[in-house]
């Protein structure tokens, strides 16, 4: 028996791809432990042993200090051309 196959208009395959990337993107933020919002580019959050990371404006909540205090760096640290500038000998 021949099985039918389902065709994906462009419109379909638009969507299927956007939701795939978006997914993706999704997966390697970081978010707060409380309040769900990622934090921004140069903020400090703030990881506790058994809660996980909380933003800045979450910090006051808690009581315990943090175990380690961390910046948020943008995506391309360490992925970016730096010009390299010769030693005077």
């Amino acid at each position: 028996m021949a099985r039918a196959l389902r065709t994906l208009s462009e419109t379909d395959l638009e969507l299927a791809l956007l939701r795939k990337s978006v997914g993706t993107l999704a997966a390697g933020r970081h978010v707060c432990a409380d309040c769900g919002r990622t934090p921004l580019v140069g903020e400090r959050v703030f990881r506790f042993a058994r809660h996980g990371a909380v933003c800045a404006l979450c910090r006051p909540l808690r009581a315990a200090e943090p175990e380690t205090v961390e910046l948020v760096r943008h995506s391309e640290r360490g992925q970016t051309v730096r010009r390299i500038v010769p030693r005077a000998a």
